[in-house]
């Protein structure tokens, strides 16, 4: 029997999961059909999880510790090798690098940009702070100067993303025939986009809108699954974080 997985991420005031980092992590969890119990953790308390990264997503297997959702993709593909690969082959690894490249150079720079002051207002108090202060610092302008430009941000993303659209004009995964984490990498990010903001970041009729649709569909709609309240897999309780990590005080 697999043990139970526990992943620490992010959350919303209303416990709506929306880390795209986290996504990539959820997503890949749910590809390897691994149960999973969601532990909410807030920006300011992030370094003291343990790890050397201080970073989320972490998650814990038994003894075992794994933060940032590259590292853990690759974990769960070591641990559960005869479970549905996130990867596939080496070289197919080196591709999906590029992915993650492009989706953190590119779409979430501008996706932050687009969505920072909805984030802001849909987060707990606890954690404001330190929200604005770092995306402030990440955006060099204030969280309302960031959203009072984005009619004109998203036209500019909306074109530096159509190397995605030419891909899925030729196939229906990133990654080809089927999805794997280079598709998880990207769906995360405009998962992002959708629980953050009313804002319509895509055209209904662009084939990245239709391919990110089929994405919250896989595995029997999972990626709509976003809060408690709707009756998805990982939200299970197991304590303040603090007693999840063993930590004491």
């Amino acid at each position: 029997m697999t043990e139970d997985v526990i992943l620490y991420e992010l959350a919303a005031a209303d416990d709506t999961r929306f880390s795209p980092f986290c996504w990539r992590t959820r997503w890949g969890l749910s590809h390897k059909e691994l149960s999973f119990k969601s532990v909410q953790i807030g920006f300011p308390d992030i370094g003291e999880l343990g790890g050397f990264q201080r970073t989320v997503p972490a998650i814990r297997v038994g003894e075992t510790f794994v933060e940032d959702s590259w590292n853990i993709a690759e974990f769960l593909d070591e641990m559960y090798p005869h479970r549905a690969a996130l990867f596939g082959c080496p070289p197919a690894r080196g591709a999906v690098r590029f992915v993650e490249c492009f989706t953190d150079k590119v779409i979430h720079p501008t996706m932050l940009r687009l969505v920072s002051r909805d984030v802001f207002d849909r987060m707990d108090p606890y954690d404001r702070t330190y929200f604005r202060r770092t995306r402030e610092e990440m955006l060099g302008c204030t969280l309302e100067e960031a959203q009072a430009s984005r009619e004109q941000t998203v036209q500019a993303f909306r074109k530096a993303i159509h190397p995605i659209r030419l891909t899925l004009n030729k196939q229906p995964w990133i990654c080809g025939g089927t999805p794997g984490h280079a598709d998880y990498i990207v769906l995360a990010a405009f998962q992002w986009g959708r629980l953050a903001t009313n804002f319509k970041i895509l055209e209904d009729d662009d084939p990245i809108a239709k391919w990110f649709q089929r994405g919250l569909d896989l595995h029997d709609g999972f990626g709509r699954r976003v809060h408690p309240d709707d009756g998805g897999p990982g939200f299970s309780s197991v304590g303040l974080w603090k007693e999840a990590m063993k930590v004491p005080g």
